[in-house]
């Protein structure tokens, strides 16, 4: 996805707003999206139904912003349990390990964390959000 493209970053945005971050969250993802590194996205009948992002800077800490950054990765509900995901983070992933920099992530959800710990990621820290709540940060084993 080509997130240079206005209309379509305002999509990718909202998108991310509306299935997982929340409209209220403090940051707003077009200012995370715009400067991504990598944008993936799956489609069903030309319709957007899930998205997968690589930047260097979704450290909710800031610790290790410059490092490459598996964040946001959403697939719409009715989607969800199909392997959309998976794939969303298959070419996440197939373009991170081409990259010389260390692969993070951080989540506060408990599916993800057993999926980061089942797939070759261990915990690197706690810490939190940018509206204060818990979050692990994990780094992929290279």
């Amino acid at each position: 996805i080509d997130l240079s493209d206005s209309a379509m970053l305002e999509k990718v945005s909202f998108f991310i707003s509306e299935h997982s971050w929340g409209h209220e969250y403090p940051v707003k993802p077009s200012e995370e999206h715009e400067k991504a590194e990598y944008c993936v996205g799956a489609y069903n009948d030309g319709e957007l139904i899930g998205i997968g992002i690589i930047n260097r800077f979704s450290s909710p800490d800031g610790v290790d912003n410059g490092e490459l950054w598996l964040a946001d990765a959403v697939v719409l509900p009715e989607f969800r349990g199909q392997g959309i995901y998976r794939k969303l983070y298959d070419a996440r992933m197939k373009y991170a390990l081409q990259q010389p920099r260390r692969i993070l992530s951080c989540t506060d959800n408990p599916i993800m964390e057993n999926f980061f710990l089942k797939h070759d990621w261990f915990l690197l820290r706690e810490t939190q959000d940018e509206e204060g709540g818990r979050c692990l940060v994990f780094e992929y084993k290279k």
